[in-house]
């Protein structure tokens, strides 16, 4: 995940809600194992702030002698520590979320959905010119001004079914484009127009549409999306953290589990084998999509 990148199904990660989010998550996560290291009377050597380019990033170095001299359920503790704060802030930032999201509503109105890019394929949405960032403002002549009826609607037709859905055309008048909807790539049983990257266009209500209010609603508006970024990222990277491989915090938590389970030695090989199949496992679900897709277009 980077910042202008268009993650599907999210959108383009902004710059700023990426480099805020990232210090918060590593400062958070450091911040998770110096706590309960020092609850476990464990020294920690050194922590501070660290410069990568723009990132911001934080550490905490915790005494790894004293450490190894502590019982297995105390080492799980500490290095579990990090991803765990993590995933509460990620809870914490859902319901940020949730909760600006709520006064943020409020203050708009829906003026329909948009859509920025056609799906490959030729779909139906394609062959029949419907223009991209252009409103959708209905769906089979009712008015329809979010995404998620459409998707109701989807959720009841087949593939070649027909649906009516109304937008404008390149000179800004109303027009209904009839669409034989196609087969979704995922699924060949549900219906499929052939859209992506969509999103709810809003306009701020008028008795919000100035002064303090205006100003306030961009306000809302940016820790919406911040918040939603923060939770996405908080979460993932929590998650990752727990995988058994060798870079991360669960990989740290099999490494202590095999070698109380089989020895040092031993337990290091059993340890090395799980790390390297995860590894694999992460660079093929990687890199396969990406080779698939340039095998794809080389033939």
């Amino acid at each position: 995940v980077l910042p202008g990148i268009n993650v599907p199904g999210l959108g383009v990660l902004p710059f700023w809600y990426w480099i805020i989010a990232i210090f918060f998550i590593a400062l958070i996560h450091e911040f998770g194992h110096g706590i309960v290291a020092r609850a476990h009377n464990i020294p920690v050597k050194s922590s501070g702030l660290v410069l990568l380019g723009p990132i911001i990033g934080a550490f905490v170095e915790p005494d790894e002698k004293v450490m190894s001299k502590k019982s297995d359920i105390v080492q799980y503790s500490v290095m579990a520590a990090g991803p765990f704060a993590n995933i509460l802030l990620a809870i914490v930032a859902l319901l940020l979320m949730i909760g600006v999201g709520a006064i943020h509503n409020e203050m708009v109105e829906p003026t329909g959905f948009t859509f920025s890019e056609y799906a490959e394929g030729n779909m139906p949405a394609e062959q029949v010119g419907l223009l991209t960032n252009v409103p959708i403002v209905g769906v089979d002549g009712e008015e329809s001004l979010k995404f998620e009826t459409l998707a109701e609607n989807l959720y009841c037709k087949s593939p070649g079914d027909k649906i009516v859905l109304s937008s404008f055309d390149s000179e800004g008048e109303t027009k209904n484009y009839s669409l034989t909807l196609g087969s979704n790539p995922t699924d060949e049983e549900k219906a499929y127009v052939g859209i992506s990257n969509i999103e709810n266009d809003f306009e701020i209500k008028e008795e919000y549409n100035y002064g303090v209010w205006k100003a306030a609603y961009y306000v809302l508006d940016w820790f919406k999306g911040f918040f939603k970024w923060l939770f996405m990222l908080s979460l993932g990277i929590g998650i990752f953290n727990l995988l058994p491989l060798p870079i991360v915090d669960g990989g740290r938590m099999v490494q202590v589990a095999s070698q109380k389970m089989k020895g040092k030695d031993k337990g290091n090989k059993i340890y090395g084998m799980i790390g390297f199949f995860f590894l694999a496992l992460l660079l093929v679900n990687l890199f396969l999509p990406l080779i698939k897709n340039l095998l794809e277009k080389l033939i």
